[in-house]
C-alpha cells in the first residue's frame, strides 16, 4: 500500500465489480449536481464522460473526462 501521496495510484480495470460500484457512485454524484441525467449503471460511456468533463471544467479541475482521484475527492467518494 502506498505510504505517501506521491506514490503510484492503483488503477482498477473498467470491468471489475469494484470499478462499476465506484462509477455508479460517480454517476450519482454527478446527477445530484445536475451534470448527469443518464442511467446509474456504472458504465462510463459518452454521457458519463461528458458529465465528468463539465464538472471538472466548472470546478477548476484538470479536464480529462475520466474518473480521477480529484473527481472522487470533489464528489466526496472514498474508493477502497
Amino acid at each position: 500500500m502506498p505510504s505517501s501521496p506521491d506514490a503510484a495510484l492503483k488503477v482498477l480495470p473498467g470491468n471489475s465489480d469494484k470499478f462499476l460500484e465506484i462509477a455508479k457512485q460517480v454517476q450519482l454524484g454527478l446527477y445530484s449536481w445536475g451534470y448527469y441525467t443518464g442511467e446509474i449503471d456504472g458504465i462510463v460511456g459518452p454521457a458519463t464522460r461528458l458529465a465528468i468533463s463539465s464538472m471538472q471544467a466548472d470546478w477548476s479541475l484538470n479536464v480529462t473526462g475520466t474518473i480521477t482521484p480529484e473527481v472522487l475527492d470533489a464528489l466526496k467518494i472514498v474508493a477502497e
